[in-house]
């Protein structure tokens, strides 16, 4: 069978959902993001059809820069790995970030998934960083007086909303620091796509601070969902914990966060209650 790739339709949407939904053992976000992708700017999904021209794979590239290209959701059918599906939807993908301009195209693959990592690396991927995403529940009656024995404190420090001068601090620390190098200079656009970061990112995204550092965060629904910290080993757990109380008083039911894996971090998060700890590594290649 020859590989055909088109890009994908409505009318595909019950053939994606048939061999997507299992995918893992929680199950598989594809075939409920599947329509609004295909409405989205800037994004493609192409898919690999048999010879009825039935979608059997799929992939998801989108521009997260002018010059940055980012793939995602790569799924083949169990009936149909093993015949370079995956492959050829990711040539598909590095032309297409091509003709837009793209000088790079990245993508990220959880640390477990050897198998996974093995087959980009034979496609001319590099791996450049290791990322985490942590996440907890919040609770409004969480923080308690000192007193009330068992339950969290109220942190030392507040973050509040940073005003245009803090912000430029914020880059200025971060993009000197171990952090960004941790990080390949990129940070999290979502919790799941990462590029680089430039200066006015730090001036349009909501920033907050506090003696101890800076964090860039947005409320999605219930959630908060920091994707950018600074700070340093020493105040990496007193930040920590002022963003959990940012949590709780923003009334959001969990905190979600994106950063690069480094172990004074990671330490800092799960010691206040981010004990969800997903790693993935970033791969890049040229385009």
């Amino acid at each position: 069978m020859g590989v055909r790739i088109r890009p994908a339709e409505e009318r595909d949407a019950g053939a994606i959902a048939e061999f997507t939904t299992g995918t893992f053992s929680w199950g598989d976000y594809v075939a409920e993001m599947f329509l609004e992708w295909l409405a989205e700017p800037e994004t493609e999904v192409p898919v690999a059809t048999d010879d009825h021209d039935r979608p059997i794979a799929l992939a998801r590239v989108r521009m997260l820069a002018p010059r940055e290209g980012w793939l995602s959701a790569a799924r083949v059918h169990p009936e149909h790995r093993r015949m370079g599906l995956g492959s050829s939807l990711n040539d598909w993908c590095v032309e297409w970030v091509a003709e837009r301009g793209g000088a790079v195209v990245r993508l990220q693959i959880e640390t477990w998934n050897e198998g996974a990592h093995n087959q980009v690396v034979g496609l001319g991927y590099r791996p450049v960083t290791t990322v985490l995403n942590a996440r907890r529940p919040i609770s409004e009656d969480e923080i308690e007086p000192a007193t009330n024995g068992g339950r969290r404190t109220r942190a030392e420090e507040r973050l509040d909303r940073a005003p245009r001068a803090e912000t430029e601090g914020a880059y200025i620390a971060w993009s000197t620091s171990t952090l960004a190098r941790a990080a390949h200079g990129l940070f999290a656009v979502e919790p799941w796509a990462w590029r680089r970061m430039d200066r006015s990112d730090s001036h349009s995204a909501p920033t907050w601070y506090c003696p101890s550092g800076w964090v860039m965060a947005e409320e999605h629904e219930d959630e908060l969902v920091v994707n950018w910290m600074v700070a340093t080993p020493d105040d990496g757990e007193l930040l920590a914990r002022a963003t959990v109380d940012l949590a709780q008083e923003r009334q959001v039911t969990q905190l979600h966060i994106a950063v690069p894996a480094i172990d004074w971090l990671e330490e800092a998060l799960t010691a206040n209650g981010l004990k969800e700890v997903h790693k993935s590594r970033i791969y890049e290649r040229p385009v």
